[in-house]
């Protein structure tokens, strides 16, 4: 017999550990920013390392070291090709109102158009008033 999975609960399952707790390098910090900063929250993106050090005043050594360890506690998430990303759990951490919203979003049913939703546009008076004048030009 088997039993029902426990219902999607984000308080529970977008909950990491406080960003304080894991005794980040000032360095780390700087890449987690940077990367947040170049869109790196909602796509993976490409790290040139010489760009981001020299932005971030840091040696290239230091922002691979940081990016390893980054990766290495699933602060960063790396795809295959070599693109990193924030971790998404860490994003909603930060976010509680977006992590209810969410929670709200796969908890309500969802939209179903109806038939008058599948009919043309009710067009206005004014609307209709405009498309039939004709006008010189």
């Amino acid at each position: 017999m088997t039993t029902a999975p426990a219902p999607f609960d984000p308080e529970q399952e977008f909950v990491t550990p406080p960003l304080y707790t894991l005794n980040l390098s000032a360095a780390q910090r700087c890449v987690l920013d940077w990367t947040e900063r170049q869109d790196g929250l909602f796509a993976y993106i490409t790290i040139p390392v010489a760009h981001a050090a020299a932005g971030m005043e840091l040696a290239e050594s230091t922002v691979y070291d940081a990016l390893a360890r980054l990766t290495a506690i699933g602060l960063v998430v790396r795809d295959e090709a070599g693109g990193h990303r924030i971790n998404a759990r860490y994003f909603f951490s930060a976010n509680p109102d977006l992590r209810r919203l969410v929670a709200a979003a796969l908890v309500d049913p969802p939209i179903t158009p109806d038939a008058r939703a599948a009919a043309p546009r009710k067009v206005g008076n004014t609307d209709a008033r405009r498309r039939r004048s004709i006008r010189s030009v």
